[in-house]
């Protein structure tokens, strides 16, 4: 799945958290998280655990993993 970069690069933000502390709160590899910066797509499992560790609302989750889709 794209993934809306900038979205998800203000929701870490908004969190004040690292790539590491993101990998640490979401059990995702900090690798996969910097490669799904880079423009990389992810699964939807790496996805959920993102949006948990970020206390994403599920609109603007669906924005960020799904935002050309839902048009």
């Amino acid at each position: 799945m794209d993934v809306n970069i900038e979205m998800l690069n203000d929701e870490i933000r908004k969190n004040r958290y690292t790539i590491t502390d993101l990998a640490n709160k979401s059990g995702v590899d900090k690798s996969t998280i910097s490669r799904l910066l880079d423009g990389r797509s992810c699964s939807v499992s790496t996805a959920q655990k993102i949006v948990v560790a970020l206390n994403i609302t599920p609109q603007k989750a669906g924005l960020i993993f799904f935002g050309d889709k839902l048009q």
